[in-house]
């Protein structure tokens, strides 16, 4: 009988069998027991209860319906896990929640509306049925007999087929309305979301062939990550640093640019990671994201650390392009299949070290597809928040009620830290999250030598340019770059950037970089790499941007122009010149008059205050001091009322807050991605100018590259201008807008006052 299972295939690859990817994902389970935070206890329960899911959950796959489609047929249309199901709920006596995460391991559970990606109630009745009678010589007791003898499983083996269909009970527990009043407890229900998670992990990691490839989490040293010149020779830690070497706790950091936070937050990972525990690293950008991923594969290991966000797929393709060699060919196809397998696995529970945007952290609070993975990923985890404070109140509200209750529910750990956060919003935290526990609060201490540093060091003269704007000031620009400085232009909208750039007319076309949101990912990231080049004196010598150059970037410049903005949004921009306060005192330029509308994404009484209490240090030595003390200043009246509402309604979430007794496994929100990863309004368009490249990449079957050459434009931009949803392609060509390298995106025949970040 071994020999007759060797015929049934489990892929459509024509040579992986049903045997072999069983055996696959027994060991890719295996593996992932061994590499989350289970006790033995724990860790033995499940793998007894996951080797029989393992077994079990393709058996389906016998069919011969299934087995033709596996052959090429398109006419096939066979849930191959509703047929396991079946095998079990007819044949043996298995646990409820082993059931349920064979019958939901590629589907989520009856829905009560979307119903994209979930199961419906023919596949459990008049399908299940039809495919019963039509293959009944092989679904029967005995071909399930001779399966589980083959894998040294003995059950005894019952015969209560006398329906065809899936029985009443189990469509309850499968669909979404019905799925509480069908089990005893309701605590059950966690069981189901547990044992479903592991099995989808472990089927996707066996299929992948990555079950002997599995990273653990890998215990950190002190140097590991201690700062150290170009010799080897270390550099002391600071103070602060040293304190939190110690802090088994969740902690707030408030420090300066440039302080080194970033060895801080390690230093707060060193006291206070566990054996299989994960570490997540939160920033707002993926610019930052991508930066802060390649450092931390410098001390985990490139093989442990992975981006989480929007736009990790291209991260993954031009990593991997990077490391082919100039003399090698690449295969496009290959790569772009490996990319696209690593993105996979970024979402699952594969990589122990995770630096992530917030919006896929919240997917887990909300309830989105993959929510039920997060239930080990985030078991005695490590969080590390970095620059929380430029998230809007809403985002802000829900990050705060999620992290209540991820330290409930998984016991999980968080390190806030920021160089500008508002009193208003230290008391938030220190109230909503750890209880009034104002203890929770670091700052660098000036009372000892290490930290004193870095608190009263002096790094910018502050000059006022009131009623004036950049362009006032473009002969002043000119006259530092043909001084040898660099200069950093920062302004508040891209056609300024824009402008501005042809204005001044720098003629070394590679000493000059504009970043601004105008430009296609594949710009963005030439760009990035400019900017942040290992050797100083390949970088641009003349930086003009946007507030995108406020996320944490490595950039540091001599002098800047900079058009005024929140007190927040300027004090990470003023870090971005003279970084470490090794030069001479560096000249920020700040402008009151701004180029250009920014009602739409900055309050003007925020400016206006910002400006006022900034004017009191015109032609003055700035200190970190004096910034905190601008930002508390500004914002001591904390949100306005608009920005309560919506801090409120973030922390008082239904979702969040009912998480527990809302319980529902197996099923998720389809619409919780796209609320979080488009709530900026922008759509993608391909520029007239750019077709022909698009599809020529399209026709070498490179197609991450092609959809990098994608731009994000706001709906409005669109008007009045010739454009089209081509169907054929599912995507808008934007005929009246045009490319340029250097500069990004431009309405060749509509004339925009303003293009917003």
């Amino acid at each position: 009988m071994d020999d007759f299972f060797n015929r049934f295939l489990a892929k459509s690859d024509g040579q992986t069998t049903l045997e072999m990817h069983t055996r696959h994902v027994i060991a890719a389970g295996e593996s992932l027991l061994e590499c989350l935070p289970f006790k033995p206890v724990e860790r033995g329960f499940w793998r007894e209860k996951l080797f029989r899911c393992a077994v079990l959950h393709d058996l389906g796959k016998i069919h011969s319906e299934f087995q033709r489609r596996l052959h090429g047929a398109k006419d096939v249309a066979i849930r191959h896990e509703i047929i396991s199901l079946w095998f079990c709920e007819k044949f043996l006596e298995i646990p409820e929640d082993e059931m349920f995460a064979i019958a939901t391991h590629h589907k989520g559970i009856i829905p009560h509306l979307d119903s994209s990606g979930k199961l419906n109630k023919g596949n459990l009745t008049y399908e299940i049925e039809n495919a019963i009678n039509k293959d009944p010589e092989k679904l029967n007791p005995e071909t399930l007999s001779h399966w589980l003898a083959l894998f040294g499983l003995n059950f005894k083996i019952q015969d209560n087929a006398t329906s065809l269909q899936i029985s009443k009970k189990w469509i309850k527990i499968l669909h979404h309305r019905l799925q509480k009043e069908s089990v005893e407890s309701p605590d059950y229900l966690k069981h189901f979301s547990l044992m479903r998670a592991l099995l989808i992990a472990s089927d996707h990691i066996g299929s992948a062939r990555l079950e002997n490839d599995l990273p653990s989490y890998k215990e950190i040293g002190l140097r590991d990550f201690q700062p150290h010149d170009k010799n080897g020779e270390y550099f002391s830690f600071r103070h602060f640093q040293e304190k939190l070497q110690h802090i088994q706790s969740d902690v707030i950091l408030h420090a300066p640019t440039g302080s080194g936070k970033t060895e801080a937050a390690l230093s707060w990972v060193f006291a206070n990671q566990q054996k299989n525990a994960r570490l997540f690293y939160l920033l707002p950008y993926t610019a930052s994201i991508n930066a802060m991923v390649k450092r931390l594969q410098n001390i985990f290991g490139k093989e442990r650390v992975t981006a989480l966000h929007s736009k990790t797929l291209d991260f993954f393709y031009e990593q991997l392009a990077e490391e082919v060699s100039n003399n090698e060919t690449i295969d496009y196809e290959k790569l772009e299949a490996e990319a696209r397998s690593k993105k996979s696995l970024s979402d699952e529970l594969f990589f122990p070290v995770k630096v992530a945007t917030l919006h896929q952290v919240l997917k887990t609070s909300l309830k989105g597809k993959g929510w039920e993975l997060s239930l080990y990923d985030y078991k005695n985890a490590l969080f590390i928040i970095d620059e929380f404070h430029t998230y809007n109140a809403l985002l802000t509200g829900m990050l705060l009620a999620s992290i209540k209750l991820f330290r409930k529910l998984f016991d999980a750990k968080f390190f806030f830290m920021s160089a500008t956060i508002p009193d208003f919003m230290l008391k938030n935290i220190i109230e909503e999250v750890f209880d009034g526990d104002a203890s929770k609060l670091i700052r660098p201490n000036p009372a000892i030598e290490s930290d004193r540093v870095i608190l009263d060091r002096k790094r910018h003269v502050l000059n006022c340019q009131a009623g004036m704007t950049i362009r006032d000031k473009v002969d002043l620009i000119k006259k530092y770059l043909n001084g040898g400085k660099s200069v950093l232009v920062i302004v508040n909208n891209v056609k300024t950037a824009q402008n501005l750039f042809e204005e001044i007319g720098y003629q070394e076309n590679d000493k000059v970089a504009l970043l601004h949101s105008g430009f296609h990912k594949k710009g963005r990231m030439e760009i990035e790499k400019r900017i942040t080049h290992e050797d100083q004196d390949k970088r641009p010598k003349l930086l003009i941007a946007t507030q995108a150059v406020e996320v944490s970037l490595d950039i540091d410049y001599d002098v800047a122009f900079i058009e005024n903005a929140p007190i927040d949004a300027l004090i990470q921009r003023f870090g971005r010149v003279n970084r470490a306060g090794k030069k001479a005192l560096a000249p920020i330029y700040l402008f009151e008059d701004i180029i250009g509308n920014t009602k739409y994404f900055y309050d003007e009484e925020v400016l206006q205050n910002t400006w006022q209490n900034l004017l009191r240090f015109n032609n003055k030595e700035l200190s970190e001091n004096d910034l905190t003390t601008v930002c508390n200043q500004v914002y001591e009246n904390g949100y306005n009322e608009s920005q309560r509402k919506d801090y409120e309604q973030g922390l008082r979430n239904s979702t969040i807050q009912n998480f527990e007794t809302d319980w529902i496994a197996g099923d998720w929100d389809n619409w919780i991605d796209t609320a979080l990863e488009q709530n900026n309004q922008k759509i993608e368009i391909l520029c007239g100018n750019l077709i022909s490249d698009f599809e020529e990449l399209r026709m070498q079957k490179r197609y991450i590259e092609a959809n990098q050459l994608l731009v994000q434009v706001y709906y409005y931009e669109l008007r009045g201008t010739h454009f089209k949803k081509d169907e054929k392609l599912n995507l808008t060509i934007a005929y009246d807008f045009e490319y340029i390298e250097l500069t990004g995106y431009w309405v060749t025949k509509k004339n925009i006052e303003t293009q917003f970040i």
